[in-house]
């Protein structure tokens, strides 16, 4: 039995495969309800009432260099070769969680995609960018994942617009700092826009909300002051990556953010390059529809690496 373990800043989520195809005993924790990553397996074992399970593959929201894992965006710190000492002696597999989520398109259903625009995914290098707690950005060549923290990019002024100029020079007020992507592409990043652009009123919404209500003018211009960002991000990560194999999205804030009456702004956004208008057009950009797509991808690195 391998425990498969999608380990966000906010929410870690678990589950068990035996035969490296299927899994069960899903379960989903607030993160920050746990002091220590071995308190939060035991829990889950605890409740699901499972013993032996002595592998794991366990997906984190942080970078991966060396033994010693530090969360980006939550207190939470371990050592890979601790946990595998006390927990999995038998097979310990840790990467960063979009990685870990990029392995479920190495086998992908063409049903799962939700297109923008005439592009098909093809067989060249890709990428996965997931707005969420944070911005998490994986590229796939052939049958490898690469894990980035290109979510951390500053954000350059040139060229964005006066409202979102706007947002940045407040940012740099108020932080006294230059905003990256993941400080806007990410949920606190709705919340800080949708507050600008309201004057601070209404400063309980949450993120959810601001997204679902198109009808009041405030969420509808937070809503398109993200999609204009995120589409520009895009388009840079496609030209450094030469993802001409295609750009997925994933995650529930694209599925309520990107709806498909933004799609054509979205595509045009994304091909607006002086230089490489033509190589833009030719890129496939779509959503990726994949439910538990952390555990798809713990499949796949199961059957490939621990069957």
């Amino acid at each position: 039995m391998i425990l498969l373990a999608d380990l966000g800043a906010t929410n870690a989520r678990f589950s068990v495969t035996e035969d490296c195809n299927t899994f069960r005993f899903d379960a989903t924790y607030p993160i920050d309800n746990f002091h220590s990553i071995e308190s939060l397996c035991l829990a889950y074992f605890e409740d699901q009432n499972l013993d032996k399970v002595e592998r794991a593959i366990i997906g984190v929201a942080a970078p991966i260099i060396g033994d010693s894992v530090s969360f980006v965006n939550t207190d939470m710190r371990f050592s890979i070769e601790q946990l595998k000492k006390n927990l999995f002696p038998k097979g310990l597999f840790v990467l960063n969680d979009l990685a870990l989520q990029a392995h479920a398109i190495i086998d992908l259903n063409s049903n799962a995609l939700s297109y923008i625009g005439e592009g098909k995914i093809s067989e060249g290098p890709k990428i996965l960018v997931s707005p969420g707690t944070g911005l998490g950005l994986a590229g796939i060549v052939g049958q490898e994942v690469i894990a980035t923290e290109a979510g951390h990019i500053n954000i350059p002024v040139k060229n964005l617009g006066s409202d979102l100029t706007i947002m940045i020079t407040r940012f740099i007020e108020e932080n006294r700092r230059s905003p990256t992507y993941e400080d806007f592409l990410s949920g606190k990043g709705i919340i800080y826009f949708h507050s600008v652009l309201a004057g601070y009123q209404d400063p309980n919404l949450t993120s959810e909300e601001i997204l679902s209500d198109r009808k009041d003018k405030y969420c509808r211009s937070t809503i398109d002051l993200l999609n204009n960002l995120l589409a520009s991000y895009l388009r840079y990560v496609t030209l450094v990556w030469g993802s001409y194999g295609g750009v997925l999205l994933s995650g529930s804030i694209t599925e309520s953010l990107l709806l498909e009456e933004d799609y054509e702004e979205f595509r045009r956004v994304f091909e607006d390059s002086e230089t490489m208008g033509n190589f833009m057009k030719k890129i496939p950009l779509a959503i990726l529809r994949i439910p538990d797509i952390g555990f798809t991808g713990g499949l796949h690195i199961a059957k490939t690496y621990m069957k």
